[in-house]
């Protein structure tokens, strides 16, 4: 299976980190780390691999094979903007429900049940 960095290097058809650092615009060492580490480049960085390579942040993490119609729950970052768009929608009232609410779901269930 392909990792991120794969998929960066064949998008941008750039065979090597050198060429790659280039076309991206940092060091090779930088670009070497987070390549070896597998980590993310900064989100300036990731949304310029997305914005040169036409593809998504979510199919240069997951794939093509990724289907973004996965629950809620396996994946909530994906759905932030909705959440955001949905809680603005709220009265006043509503938000003091959710604000209340909000420690009670983020609390593990093994603390909640004890």
């Amino acid at each position: 299976m392909a990792t991120f960095w794969d998929r960066v290097k064949i998008y941008l058809n750039s065979p090597t980190t050198v060429d790659l650092a280039q076309i991206l615009g940092v060091k090779r060492s930088t670009l070497s780390s987070w390549i070896h580490t597998n980590r993310r480049p900064p989100m300036s960085t990731l949304l310029r691999i997305s914005e040169l390579t036409g593809v998504s942040i979510e199919q240069l993490e997951y794939g093509f094979d990724y289907d973004s119609s996965d629950e809620v729950g396996e994946r909530p970052f994906f759905y932030r903007k909705e959440i955001e768009q949905m809680i603005g929608a709220l009265h006043n009232n509503e938000l003091r429900l959710l604000r209340q609410l909000i420690p009670y779901l983020t609390t593990p269930q093994s603390k909640a049940d004890a």
